[in-house]
């Protein structure tokens, strides 16, 4: 199996933090009692004072790696290796400081990962497997092999351990970045569906009011009756203004202070456009985005119907099913060709020239709240718009 690719260090944690202490800890204690039992059996003299001054130089720089402490890894990577560069010859002179190879080993792997540590774990591995072949003088190869496969082993298992440890880290990196782009991108859309939410509000409201009184102004040019005219559109711009202010408290007015009879509220708007209501089946309550969108729909409709259509009779029948709301507003008009709009979630455009934009507007409403809606008309045969809002059970 190839070694992968280097990655950082791990980082650290408290956990983490107290293996290391133990870990420094021991490779102090260890070198210790290996200088302590070398000199039992030998002279600090020749050969020695070299393991003497190797001891000391390892010793020394191992503790100048923990100066700076563990937020320093370029510093405790570099006297790290300076220790571990004077314990491989003191081994190979002194086996009696071989165990302090465990220490060193976890201590290397700390400040390296991958290919680089796995070749230093295998040189600590053969420099005590050499020193141990020195003393025994090549005469015990069981003193020899063992630590030497038991260390390739104990290497070969740290290095996969930080494979493995590193594949987990760039997953949890990948899944992280995933959510943030999830949350990235529902507040994005959910921003674009309020901005079209505002829109389509506005189109229903202020610009059809505007437009009514730009007209009955456009009308006092050329009529008779100019005062009329304008007093009108004086009505018709304070209106505007009124439902305007209603709209905008909606958006933060509580659910509970909302008309919630739909009934009497599309009777009201039928009363106001010169058209018949009738109410099919037993009244009961709905949730208020179902109600708001019917309304909106009922109000669209009659708008058109009054100002396009030239009807001389409306009707508008709101039916209670017993898994549904329904409207129904049907008109005795001019009728038109219906537009090829999209029966689609998307929002409507913002207003323009196209005149599907009404149509789209009503259809979006709907299908916010899993409704639909349909029109039906023909050139000089009248309209009828037919707009189903579905009721869960716990409405019903």
């Amino acid at each position: 199996m190839a070694p992968s690719p280097d990655v950082e260090p791990r980082t650290r944690t408290s956990s983490m933090h107290a293996v290391d202490l133990a870990v420094d800890v021991g490779f102090g204690v260890l070198l210790l009692v290996c200088g302590l039992r070398y000199f039992a059996y030998h002279d600090l003299a020749g050969t020695g004072y070299l393991v003497l001054a190797l001891a000391l130089a390892a010793g020394v720089s191992y503790a100048a790696a923990l100066v700076r402490g563990p937020g320093n890894r370029g510093w405790q990577r570099a006297w790290l290796l300076t220790a571990t560069a004077f314990w491989l010859p003191l081994v190979i002179l002194a086996p009696s400081f071989g165990w302090s190879a465990f220490a060193l080993f976890f201590a290397i792997h700390r400040v390296l990962t991958g290919a680089r540590a796995l070749a230093l774990s295998a040189a600590i591995v053969v420099a005590v497997s050499v020193g141990l072949y020195l003393m025994s003088n090549g005469s015990d190869l069981g003193l020899v092999l063992g630590p030497f496969f038991g260390g390739l082993v104990l290497a070969y298992a740290y290095w996969e351990l930080d494979r493995v440890l590193a594949a987990q880290r760039r997953l949890n990196l990948e899944l992280v970045e995933t959510r943030d782009r999830l949350a990235q991108t529902e507040r994005v859309a959910g921003a674009a569906e309020e901005r079209e939410r505002v829109a389509s509000e506005l189109h229903d409201t202020v610009a059809q009011r505007t437009a009514e009184a730009l007209l009955r102004l456009e009308a006092e040019r050329t009529a008779p009756g100019a005062e009329s005219a304008s007093g009108e559109a004086l009505t018709a711009l304070r209106q505007a203004l009124s439902e305007t202010r209603a709209f905008m408290l909606g958006l933060v007015a509580p659910a509970a202070q909302r008309p919630a009879n739909l009934a009497a509220t599309l009777g009201e708007l039928a009363a106001s456009a010169g058209a018949d209501f009738e109410r099919v089946g037993t009244e009961r309550r709905i949730s208020d985005e179902a109600a708001h969108a019917l309304q909106r729909v009922v109000g669209e409709a009659l708008t058109n119907a009054r100002k396009h259509a030239r009807a001389s009779r409306i009707q508008v029948t709101l039916t209670y099913f017993a898994d549904a709301v329904a409207v129904d507003i049907a008109d005795d008009g001019a009728g038109f060709a219906v537009p090829d709009v999209p029966d689609t979630t998307q929002a409507p455009p913002p207003a323009g020239p196209d005149a599907g934009f009404g149509i789209r507007a009503m259809r979006w409403r709907m299908h916010s709240i899993d409704g639909s809606l349909t029109v039906e008309s023909t050139p000089g045969a009248g309209t009828t718009i037919a707009a189903v809002a579905p009721t869960p059970e716990d409405e019903q």
